[in-house]
Parts: C-alpha cells; structure tokens; sequence
C-alpha cells in the first residue's frame, strides 16, 4: 500500500496471515480490535502478534455478533477481550488505545 502513496489506514477486524500483518505493521498500519476478539481464535492471534501502538478498539456497529447486533457499549468486550489477550489492565489498554486514536484521526486531546 506505500507504493500507492497510502499514508494512514485501518486493517478493520484483521484476522488474516500473521506473515501478511508483519507487512501491515511494518509498513506503519494499524489493526483494529472489533468484539470477535472475545472468540475468533484468528482475531485473537492478530491482536496478540500487533504491538499495542498499532492497535485500535471498535465495536463495529451493527454487525451482529453471535445472533446480537453489535452496540456502542460492545466497545467494553473489546477492551476485556484485549486487555486478556495481551495480559494487561483494562485502564493500561483503554489508556493505549485512546491515544493510538487520537493521534491516527488527529483528534484534540483535551
């Protein structure tokens, strides 16, 4: 994707080869974190091959998830499942993956 002069993406809901996300990750991308992370044994693996810096949290509304649409308040399973895979506080997480935010879509942090 460099070679398309593509700066900034967002590889949502990767769960693809570990080989194909070293390149992702390499190249500066970032993967997102969606709620399959409490049980996508792909998902899962992804998100614990990514460094945290590289990592978003999403719900991604409204997909269902396990015959449930998927809600705002689904941000929280992502963060548990994430928090559990990479063996850390949900606050050292919530805290990571803010920033990560904030800085990949240039929000104001105040």
């Amino acid at each position: 994707m460099k070679s398309l002069e593509i700066e900034k993406a967002v590889f949502h809901w990767y769960s693809g080869p570990s080989d194909v996300l070293q390149e992702i990750l390499t190249q500066g991308y970032l993967i997102s974190a969606t709620p399959a992370a409490a049980y996508s044994a792909k998902h899962r693996e992804a998100i614990q091959l990514a460094p945290m810096e590289k990592l978003l949290l999403e719900t991604d509304c409204p997909e269902v998830y396990r015959g449930k649409p998927s809600e705002p308040k689904d941000i929280l399973t992502t963060l548990h499942s994430v928090s559990e895979i990479k063996d850390k506080s949900s606050e050292e997480i919530a805290a990571q993956a803010f920033g990560n935010t904030v800085e990949f879509f240039q929000l104001p942090n105040s």
